[in-house]
C-alpha cells in the first residue's frame, strides 16, 4: 500500500506542500512580471486584474491566510476577473508548479516525498483538497503530477 501525506497549512513536517508555504514565484499577468510571496497570495491577486488596487494590496500583505480572508469581505466580492472562476484551478495548478520549478530546496523536498499519495486535507477546502463534500483532492493530483515531472527531468 501506498503511503498517504495530508497537509493543509504550512506547518510540520509536510509544511512545503500547502500553497501557504512562503517560497516566492514570479509571474507574468497582464503582461507584467510580479513577485508573489507565496502560491496563495498568487491565487488569490488574479481573482482581479493587475490594474486593480486590490491586486496590489494583496500581494503586499504579510501573511498567505490574510489573502484569502480578504477577498471574502464585501469590497473584494465584487468587480472581479471576468475569467477567474473558469481558470481558477489552472491558476491554482500554474502556481503550484512555478513554486517547485522557480524554488529548488522546494521541488527536493517534493521529490523526497516519494510514491505517497499527498492529499489536501483541510475540514473546510472542498474545491481543491479532500474537505467535506468533496473527494477530489485537485491539489494533492496536481503536486503529484508535478513530483513526476521534477523526478523525470
Amino acid at each position: 500500500m501506498t503511503d498517504e501525506i495530508r497537509f493543509c497549512l504550512p506547518v510540520g513536517k509536510w509544511w512545503f506542500l500547502s500553497p501557504y508555504a512562503e517560497f516566492p514565484i514570479t509571474m507574468e499577468v497582464d503582461g507584467n512580471f510580479y513577485i508573489f510571496p507565496s502560491v496563495e497570495h498568487y491565487y488569490q491577486a488574479m481573482k482581479f486584474y493587475a490594474s486593480d488596487k486590490r491586486f496590489d494590496v494583496i500581494i503586499n500583505l504579510k501573511n498567505p491566510d490574510e489573502t484569502r480572508l480578504i477577498t471574502k469581505t464585501a469590497e473584494y466580492k465584487i468587480n472581479r476577473r471576468a475569467d477567474f472562476e473558469e481558470n481558477k484551478f489552472k491558476i491554482m495548478e500554474d502556481g503550484l508548479r512555478a513554486k517547485f520549478i522557480q524554488n529548488p530546496d522546494a521541488a527536493e523536498m517534493l521529490k523526497s516525498t516519494g510514491n505517497a499519495v499527498l492529499i489536501k486535507s483541510c475540514p473546510v477546502c472542498y474545491k481543491c483538497g479532500f474537505g467535506i463534500g468533496s473527494r477530489e483532492n485537485r491539489m494533492g493530483k496536481i503536486l503529484i503530477q508535478i513530483r513526476k515531472e521534477l523526478s523525470d527531468s
